[in-house]
């Protein structure tokens, strides 16, 4: 698998971090126009959950601190369409009505949150093969 310049290439996949902010749907959209088996980043392990805080860290240091996207949303199902076998949620309760997850900027991207959906936020794209 050949990934573009500047992504991350991990066990088949590639994921690539955008500073540009959207809303979550607007963020699977792009995605999505990037290649067919694009969307927002699903995290199946703890293994993979490291590897995606690490790079999104990488791409952040320069830039404004922000959570970033990844493709839990709804009933907390991933936009891929991968099984949820895996989660880092924080603490948090899940009453506020807000259905779209984020990596948390303050745990280093190693817990997750839920966020309003239509909040703007950086976001990153998972490619499989």
């Amino acid at each position: 698998v050949r990934c573009p310049r500047g992504w991350l290439h991990w066990r088949g996949g590639c994921y690539g971090y955008f500073g540009r902010e959207a809303t979550w749907r607007q963020a699977e959209g792009w995605c999505r126009t990037l290649r067919r088996s694009c969307h927002l980043a699903s995290v199946l392990s703890a293994e993979e959950h490291r590897a995606l805080a690490k790079f999104v860290s990488q791409c952040q240091r320069a830039k404004e601190e922000d959570d970033v996207w990844i493709g839990l949303h709804d009933a907390w199902a991933w936009a891929d369409g991968s099984k949820m076998r895996y989660a880092a949620w924080d603490d948090d309760d899940f009453t506020k009505g807000k259905h779209c997850a984020v990596l948390e900027e303050s745990s280093g991207f190693l817990s997750w949150d839920d966020d309003g959906c239509s909040e703007r936020n950086p976001f990153v794209c998972k490619c499989k093969g």
